[in-house]
């Protein structure tokens, strides 16, 4: 118990401090913007701080209508032109769940989501760290990821989105195929980005079943144990896109702007942005972050030459796709790289892996000291 109660203690602190900011209002906590008041429908009393408000507010829409089998929701998506975010259901589906389907707790649901699913996977990382013979400390690792703190403060879907991902990997490399299946089926559901582990459970398979190739039934038995945690998340993925795109009338991902460029160019500006800040503390704290994410691609590339696992090869993934992505503000890094450093983690454990796990271990410190951090400041 005692990561749960150091991350549940740290999540207190930071969020009765907002609670405090918002005179006790969870509807803060979604930040609706006037821009799309009119779009969105906060609930009455909600509070509206800011011109364009953040993600959590079409988390909130959809939310009031997960299945958008109200043409109305589907009709305030299109007028405000962020029609692609109809493809994270998982998260506005189990806030709505856990508000019974009533619209006037889904602030407070929302923000209970994302507090659950970070405390769950501490203790649950806790205990298989136990029953692997790691140190049970470890989960603190996996519970006091920035980007989880930036997405809780903010009503996100990152943390269900990473926590099933992890999850699903641990299952399946404990042989709960159909678990795994089902946990990773939650995270593409979440978060697009999230099938880049179901990739990476397809490539161990693949490389798996080449090495072994000339042993009898060898290539068979591999895929047969693999294709339900590789097949099941993606016809789920695939499903929801067409289901989306046929609500919608047309491909919902071509209303997003492109969110890719050229490689390095994202770091390039965020380090540019963190200068403009103007503050010595805000530049260290960026640039230190900044620079385990950058050590956590290497270290990622280091466990895949060391030997071809899931985690390590998702790690390898989703550092690569930040080294393309745009960060958008200045405290989008954390969420963008909470995918790495997960599986980074679960890739040092396995493979005892010292960098990876110092890197990990580093990363956790930072957010300990997240109440000094620029981001969580203009959160």
């Amino acid at each position: 118990m005692g990561p749960v109660l150091l991350v549940a203690a740290l999540f207190a602190a930071i969020v009765a401090g907002r609670f405090a900011t918002y005179h006790g209002n969870p509807t803060g906590f979604v930040l609706f913007g006037h821009a799309f008041t009119a779009y969105i429908h906060p609930p009455p009393g909600a509070l509206v701080n800011s011109p364009d408000g953040y993600d959590g507010q079409f988390f909130y829409l959809q939310a009031k209508d997960p299945l958008l089998l109200n043409d109305a929701t589907v009709a305030s998506f299109r007028a405000s032109t962020e029609a692609f975010r109809m493809d994270r259901v998982g998260y506005p589906a189990l806030a709505w769940l856990l508000a019974a389907g009533q619209v006037a707790a889904l602030p407070w649901s929302m923000l209970a989501v994302n507090v659950v699913v970070v405390l769950g996977l501490t203790a649950g990382f806790a205990v298989y760290a136990r029953r692997r013979g790691w140190s049970g400390w470890w989960a603190l690792a996996a519970g006091l990821l920035a980007g989880f703190l930036t997405a809780t403060l903010r009503d996100l879907s990152d943390p269900l989105a990473v926590a099933s991902m992890l999850t699903g990997l641990i299952l399946w490399q404990r042989g709960r195929r159909w678990w795994a299946a089902a946990l990773l089926t939650a995270a593409v559901l979440a978060r697009e980005p999230m099938t880049l582990a179901v990739a990476a459970v397809a490539l161990e398979a693949v490389v798996r079943g080449w090495r072994v190739r000339r042993e009898p039934g060898a290539a068979r038995r591999t895929a047969s144990e693999a294709w339900p945690v590789v097949i099941v998340p993606a016809a789920a993925f695939v499903a929801w896109q067409v289901y989306v795109d046929a609500r919608y009338g047309s491909n919902v991902a071509s209303t997003s702007s492109s969110s890719y460029q050229a490689p390095f160019v994202g770091l390039i500006d965020e380090v540019r942005r963190t200068f403009s800040l103007g503050s010595r503390r805000d530049i260290l704290w960026d640039l230190a972050y900044l620079g385990l994410i950058s050590a956590g691609i290497a270290a990622s590339f280091a466990l895949v030459r060391e030997k071809v696992t899931v985690p390590a090869v998702a790690a390898v993934a989703f550092g690569l796709s930040l080294l393309v992505v745009t960060f958008g503000d200045s405290w989008s890094y954390t969420r963008l790289s909470a995918p790495m450093f997960a599986a980074l983690l679960l890739g040092g454990l396995w493979q005892r892996n010292r960098a990876a796990l110092l890197i990990c271990a580093a990363a956790a410190v930072m957010t300990a000291i997240a109440p000094f951090a620029p981001w969580l400041a203009a959160a």
